[in-house]
């Protein structure tokens, strides 16, 4: 036992607990025992934590010495001590991690009637999953076990585990997969590259099927090289499946090659009409990623009912880019959102469609229905009625009742713990964990708790779980004011511009860093970082430079300011330029004038073109909350988009 770990021990125990809790260093002093007995007992020395004081029982973090003390055991501890555990410390992450060890405990033991009573329902853990299918097998619910068991089965991902196995056998006695189901599975599997998967599961298929997947898995790896080779085999339907697989991924770099490909496959294969529309969508959505005027004709050619969505998408899109609105508004019929609030873009769409083609009641209708989102395509429906943003004045909820009732969940006070030891990302579990027992208005006031403890990356991402999208207060929170305002004097822009920025960058965590190395606020990468540092006159020497706020927002701001010159102040091009770089925009542009939001939703790369709507929606939502009622219009930020200037001819 370390000496440290000795004198705070007798400290604690020389007071009683009631001046121990009212000591002032208290937390100070329980921060350090728990450190010391959490990194013991991981190293598997219990013996300081036997030994600690009975006052550190009331400690947030204690249950997480208790859980690492029977993680240690488990395989010496009866069921009914993690039972125990489960039940004083329910829907937590130590309780999940517990029953997922007790499930697989139980099922060793064919303990059925046991696993089903004690092991939540709601666990979300594959091999969990599959032992509760085969314990409801065990007891004689064979209807519940065949509907969980399809379920599980079709969501597996990587491998068949030892827990899986058998509800494969499971489904298949009772007739319950169907060579389609296999197909499909594996196709899924094919998609995510989790070929262990695909090949397991091929075993159970006709043997063209087989080789069909080993043909697909040497496509994915190199099309190029392996469909000529696919395309010499005998014909099923396996192998056009994998083949337009191959042409699909193909066509994203070797279009030319894929289309060659193509016309020679059809040739020599007997595709059904719904395989070449797949085929057909795969390379016409290629033909409208880069612009090509040819995009409308071969989209528009391909039977609606056997496009894909994505091919539909697509056509709408470059309809629209096009000023087909005709075109446009077929397209758009023929959409399928799984949620309403994902459909109000392409409602904007059809209602600008109907209003060119003087259809301006149902355009009326469609806009109104969309005017009050507080986003992208909310705002620009309210700009083309003419009304306020009336989502912008809703006066903030008092949730002060409901915050100080989530103080005491024992899950937060676990979270705000982890969060002072700084350890930022088991905090973040414990309060994600603790929202998915909480309905829309308890996340809600979890999100108003973050904001009044000063975590504001938190309560954005916490409204997010809630989706809240129109909770303007709670996800746009005004931070950095200052120094935002200041280097927006300084480059001559517009302050709400570069909340909006750092909105969508980093949700206000200034300690973020991106697989890409992009850094802070603003997510510069160290690169352009330098060369912006300078120009300033700024030395930026590396990652610890780029990321204090104040030197950020500076980056920043001045990296803006460059962009918005160089797109002769457009903020739409300037904005898609900061997320894609400055070489992208001139590649996307028209050939004759057209209206920005045309542009931008015809902007090829998903993340830029979702990144240009979300940062100009939130520098509408910012400029009314830096100038209230005096904040502009979305559409008096979304300047046209001409043509590329035409290059001087070379001198003589």
């Amino acid at each position: 036992m370390s000496r440290l770990l000795l004198t705070l021990m007798c400290c604690a125990l020389s007071s009683t607990p009631p001046a121990l809790a009212e000591s002032p260093e208290n937390p100070r002093m329980q921060r350090q025992l728990f450190q010391q007995t959490y990194s013991d007992l991981q190293a598997g020395n219990p013996d300081t934590f036997a030994a600690l004081p009975a006052a550190m029982r009331q400690y947030p973090l204690y249950p997480w010495l208790e859980y690492t003390d029977i993680k240690q055991r488990l395989d010496t501890l009866p069921d009914a001590t993690v039972l125990d555990f489960i039940r004083r410390n329910p829907d937590s992450l130590m309780a999940d991690a517990l029953n997922i060890q007790l499930a697989k405990r139980l099922a060793a033991k064919q303990d059925w009637q046991t696993l089903l009573a004690t092991i939540p329902i709601s666990l979300d853990d594959t091999d969990t999953q599959c032992y509760r299918t085969q314990a409801l097998a065990a007891v004689g619910q064979k209807d519940a076990a065949l509907e969980l068991g399809k379920k599980t089965w079709m969501s597996i991902s990587k491998s068949l585990t030892d827990a899986c196995t058998p509800i494969t056998d499971l489904l298949r006695r009772h007739v319950m997969l169907s060579t389609n189901d296999y197909w499909e599975r594996i196709r899924a599997a094919l998609d995510k590259n989790q070929t262990t998967l695909a090949t397991q599961l091929a075993a159970d298929l006709p043997p063209e099927a087989q080789t069909a997947v080993t043909t697909w898995i040497q496509i994915r790896e190199a099309p190029a090289e392996a469909l000529p080779a696919a395309m010499q085999q005998p014909d099923n339907a396996y192998l056009r499946d994998a083949i337009a697989f191959g042409l699909e991924r193909l066509a994203k770099k070797e279009s030319q090659q894929a289309e060659a490909l193509w016309q020679t496959a059809r040739q020599t294969l007997k595709f059904t009409p719904e395989e070449s529309a797949k085929v057909e969508s795969a390379l016409g959505i290629q033909q409208a990623l880069r612009h090509d005027p040819a995009a409308l004709k071969r989209l528009a050619a391909i039977p609606a009912a056997q496009r894909t969505q994505d091919a539909n998408l697509w056509l709408a899109r470059t309809a629209a880019r096009q000023g087909e609105w005709k075109t446009l508004l077929d397209a758009t019929q023929h959409l399928q959102f799984e949620h309403e609030r994902d459909a109000a873009g392409w409602h904007y769409w059809q209602a600008r469609a109907l209003e060119q083609t003087g259809k301006k009641a149902k355009a009326t209708t469609l806009y109104t229905q969309i005017a009050p989102q507080a986003t992208f395509y909310g705002f620009l429906a309210a700009d083309r009625l003419g009304q306020t943003y009336t989502s912008l004045q809703t006066p903030a909820v008092d949730r002060s009742q409901r915050v100080a009732g989530l103080q005491k969940v024992a899950a937060i006070q676990r979270a705000f713990e982890w969060f002072a030891l700084g350890n930022r990302e088991q905090g973040r579990k414990e309060w994600f964990r603790a929202l998915k027992q909480m309905d829309k208005e308890g996340a809600l006031a979890a999100a108003d708790l973050a904001i009044r403890s000063n975590d504001h990356n938190l309560a954005i991402w916490t409204v997010a779980r809630a989706k809240e999208w129109d909770e303007t207060h709670l996800r746009f929170p005004v931070v950095h004011t200052d120094l935002v305002m200041a280097q927006a004097r300084n480059q001559g822009i517009q302050p709400a511009w570069v909340m909006g920025v750092i909105r969508r960058e980093s949700a206000f965590d200034a300690t973020v860093e991106s697989s890409a190395k992009a850094l802070g606020l603003m997510q510069l990468i160290p690169p352009t970082a330098k060369a912006v540092g300078t120009k300033l006159g700024l030395n930026i020497k590396g990652r610890e430079d780029i990321l204090p706020p104040a030197t950020n927002i500076q980056l920043g701001s001045a990296y803006l300011r460059e962009m918005l010159g160089k797109f002769s102040g457009n903020y739409a091009q300037a904005t898609a330029a900061y997320n894609a770089g400055p070489g992208r925009p001139p590649q996307w542009a028209p050939q004759q004038l057209i209206n920005a939001d045309q542009w931008i939703e015809s902007i090829p790369f998903t993340e830029t073109r979702e990144y240009v709507q979300a940062v100009m929606g939130y520098t509408t939502i910012y400029d009314e909350k830096l100038n209230p009622g005096k904040g502009r219009r979305l559409s008096e930020r979304l300047q046209p988009i001409a043509p590329n200037a035409p290059k001087p001819a070379p001198s003589p």
